[in-house]
């Protein structure tokens, strides 16, 4: 009786695991068509109800920070990774503007978390961050933040909307000339700059 119990149960998982991947695949489309999450419209793009959208993702918020998740724990990872030198900041630098550049709903979840989850790992990041950052200074002492690692996020959201939206956008070499004047503003005592320190 136990075994006939249990049968429905892992059915019933198996159905939520596989409409819950359907919805952020389908998600997923229309973010990349740059287009707003609406969960009527997903339910209809996923081929599920709307009611099963919304038992997963409740909000539209719910469901942008779902499709941040993995990314945003993937930058973590690489923050904690990155090497303590102005190359391993810029390599950092560099793939959290490539994220935010290829996914818009990214900046969203970045800069202003919803969900309990969300606001954890964007705490893990800011904490890999100012690690980073730490690290950087001691082994380059010229190199100093003029922001704090929270509003060097913030400002990195800001390149990437303008990246994404700016006339030659589909020029490679773009994203590095926007990276060079971004660490030419925040990091002021690297090589090339003679003003003044500014504390984070």
């Amino acid at each position: 009786m136990k075994g006939r119990d249990a049968m429905p149960q892992t059915v019933l998982r198996r159905d939520a695991a596989r409409n819950r991947r359907r919805i952020l695949e389908a998600a997923r489309v229309i973010a990349n068509d740059g287009k707003p999450l609406q969960l009527n419209v997903v339910a209809q793009r996923a081929n599920v109800g709307v009611g099963t959208v919304y038992r997963h993702f409740p909000t539209p918020e719910a469901l942008t920070e779902a499709l941040a998740s993995d990314q945003l724990a993937s930058l973590i990872e690489k923050a904690d990774a990155a090497p303590r030198t102005l190359q391993g900041l810029r390599s950092f630098f560099r793939s959290v503007l490539t994220l935010l550049v290829r996914d818009g709903t990214f900046a969203s979840a970045l800069s202003d978390p919803v969900t309990d989850e969300m606001k954890k790992q964007r705490h893990r990041l800011l904490n890999g961050l100012r690690t980073l950052i730490a690290g950087t200074v001691t082994a380059e002492p010229l190199v100093f933040p003029a922001l704090a690692p929270s509003e060097i996020l913030l400002l990195l959201c800001g390149v990437g909307f303008a990246i994404r939206h700016a006339p030659d956008r589909n020029d490679p070499a773009l994203l590095d000339r926007y990276l060079k004047a971004l660490l030419d503003g925040i990091l002021p005592g690297h090589v090339g700059y003679s003003g003044p320190a500014v504390g984070c």
